[in-house]
């Protein structure tokens, strides 16, 4: 049976555009942002990811309050681990839509779901700068069928003294990721206090680069987040920070 007359390519893509977006209507995820295409690519962790998570706090004044967060996380591979490194202070050169002045002076995040606009799009590809404080980073052992874990555990048991640890893992490789950061802290003398952040793909673009799913912290904070690959990461006042005055 021949083609039909007038259907190629573009048409074809844009049939798959439909596709992708009625997966992501399904999974009730926004599209705003994301590549057409056919749902369920392969993803590929190796390299450096921008993180977007909206959410609402059920355990707030206000827990109809629009509320977002993003980050940088990296991953790379050291000798037979994988290394994950977050960077929770991002900086993009373009702030338009991020924050606003506070009556301090000091920047706040706009209370509602901040998206990376176009040109903020393209700072993400290129690569974004990053403040080394509060930055985490822990090598997971494991394979991409069996998942990563990193070592973790309470180690104090003195009743002086407050333990406190962190387990991240990965699983679900190649197909829909589940990021998990499990904390506990706690000592001898009391119960241990345990909080788990959690990161669930739902959708992933045909290239692998993108992707989207929901979010929860600590049963209280749910919302959704999008995962895309960046460029790599360049350290404020390091070398390749050739901005003006920064160094």
């Amino acid at each position: 049976m021949g083609a039909r007359p007038g259907c190629g390519r573009s048409d074809d893509l844009r049939l798959k555009g439909v596709f992708f977006v009625c997966a992501l209507a399904a999974a009730g995820l926004p599209s705003g942002g994301l590549a057409s295409g056919v749902e369920g690519g392969a993803v590929d962790l190796i390299g450096t990811w921008h993180v977007t998570v909206h959410y609402r706090d059920e355990a707030s004044a206000n827990p109809d309050a629009e509320r977002w967060d993003d980050k940088l996380w990296r991953f790379e591979t050291r000798g037979s681990r994988l290394q994950w490194t977050e960077y929770p202070i991002v900086v993009f050169e373009n702030r338009k839509g991020r924050f606003d002045a506070s009556e301090h002076g000091r920047p706040v995040r706009v209370l509602h779901f901040w998206q990376p606009n176009q040109e903020q799009l393209a700072e993400i590809e290129k690569g974004l700068f990053v403040n080394p404080r509060g930055a985490k980073s822990k090598g997971l052992r494991g394979s991409p069928s069996r998942g990563y874990r990193s070592a973790g555990g309470l180690r104090s048991e003195s009743a002086s003294v407050i333990g406190y640890s962190e387990s991240w893992s990965v699983a679900g490789l190649p197909g829909k990721p589940v990021f998990t950061q499990d904390v506990v802290m706690g000592s001898g003398r009391t119960e241990d206090m345990q909080g788990r952040t959690r990161f669930t793909a739902d959708v992933v673009s045909p290239e692998g680069n993108e992707v989207r799913g929901r979010f929860v912290r600590d049963g209280t904070r749910r919302g959704t987040f999008a995962l895309r690959r960046a460029g790599a990461a360049i350290l404020i006042g390091s070398k390749r920070d050739t901005r003006k005055g920064t160094r």
